[in-house]
């Protein structure tokens, strides 16, 4: 098994892009499946994560409504970070979401 380098994290604002029980919520979700399937064949996606909506925060926050919350996570065994850029740029999310990257310390 590979050894993850880096972490994706998916964001988005809530109310933004498709809605449940829509059918372009529907074709995203499939997108989704074909790039998890397409990196674990490859051997870069180590593990992925989908998170509840709701969350425990402990330390100081604001109470800015329009944040974006985090929904997923994927590990990943990249060459460098110029892999793991192309890779999170191929994610269906990111014309109303974003994805941070981070490298993995060992």
């Amino acid at each position: 098994m590979n050894t993850p380098t880096h972490l994706l994290i998916h964001h988005y604002t809530p109310g933004t892009g498709p809605q449940e029980g829509t059918p372009e919520l529907e074709s995203e979700m499939a997108i989704w499946a074909e790039i998890d399937t397409e990196l674990r064949r490859s051997g870069q996606l180590i593990e992925g994560w989908a998170l509840q909506p709701t969350h425990l925060q402990l330390g100081q926050t604001d109470d800015d409504s329009n944040k974006q919350v985090t929904f997923a996570v994927h590990a990943l065994a990249a060459d460098d970070d110029g892999a793991a850029q192309a890779i999170a740029q191929r994610m269906p999310h990111l014309g109303y979401g974003s994805t941070t990257i981070h490298r993995l310390m060992r």
